[in-house]
This record gives structure tokens, sequence and C-alpha cells, in this order.
């Protein structure tokens, strides 16, 4: 399958199209251009993969005759997963959660509340969309923070130490 599951690590798997769809604000961005509306969940989420190291993948229905796998930021941690046309993007997530060794590893994100019945009788996490972006909003705010503690830990850290005189 596409993940290498760790035990150690988390992961967190979205049903990008059922959130999008449920999203005033994505919906809106889904009537202009597909691509932008997935492009527009992806900046969403990263935060919660930056800021507390949780394997991420969007699943996404598509047309293609197998799973395809793209990684938009380059890292192997963030991964768009392309359903195949004979499945959708619920059976792949739903078929990633039954092979994991630890399911209480993963949380699922979906509006479908017989998804999330499911992956919860398979062990994992469910959440729906307001509780993915409530979580989302958090970690970009600890995100902000950490960067404001480091820049001010540098600026009085960093002393001239020659001494000059011209």
């Amino acid at each position: 399958m596409v993940f290498r599951f760790m035990s150690e690590e988390r992961y967190l798997l979205i049903d990008a199209y059922n959130v999008i769809y449920a999203t005033d604000e994505l919906r809106e961005v889904l009537r202009v251009n597909l691509d932008a509306a997935r492009d527009r969940l992806t900046e969403m989420v990263a935060s919660i993969h930056d800021a507390e190291g949780v394997r991420t993948a969007l699943i996404l229905d598509s047309r293609n005759t197998s799973l395809e796998v793209d990684h938009p930021f380059g890292k192997k941690t963030f991964e768009w997963i392309y359903a195949p046309a004979g499945l959708s993007a619920d059976g792949v997530i739903e078929r990633i959660v039954a092979r994991i060794s630890n399911p209480a590893r993963v949380t699922v994100v979906s509006q479908d509340n017989m998804v999330r019945e499911s992956i919860r009788a398979n062990g994992a996490m469910a959440m729906d969309a307001e509780e993915l972006f409530a979580w989302a909003r958090a970690c970009g705010v600890r995100l902000i923070q950490d960067a404001q503690r480091r820049r001010k830990a540098n600026a009085s850290e960093w002393k001239n130490g020659l001494d000059i005189d011209l």
C-alpha cells in the first residue's frame, strides 16, 4: 500500500473532496477550480503536519486506472493519494485503516457518519471538518508563537563580539 507504517508515527487521513464540499470557503473555490480547492485545503492543514509531525494524506477520488500518489511539498510525509476509479476515497481510507498495525495512531477526517463509524469500529479516531479546522488553526497559532520565540531568542543571544574602534 502507499504508507509504510512505522509504529511511532501518527497519521492524518482526510477525505478531501468530502471536506471540501462541507466547507463554505472551499466549496466557493471549488466552483472556480477543483485543483485550487485541493490546494487551499492542503494549505489549511499543512500546519498540523508541520507543528505536530503528523504524516498527512489527502485522499481524493479520481478517474485514474490505478492508485496514484503525489507529494505537493516534496516531502514523503505529506501526500495526495488519488483513489483509482473503481474505488472511492472512502474505500482507500478504510483499507489503509484496516491494514495498519496500530489504528489508534490514525485520525480520519470525513463528514460522512458511516465512514466515521466504520473507522472508529476499526480502532482509529475520527473527526469532522470543523474539528479538523480548529486543530489546524491551533497548530498555526503554535507555529507563529514558536517562530516569534526563536526570533526573540536569536536577537537577544546575538552580540557583536568584535570590539573594533574605527
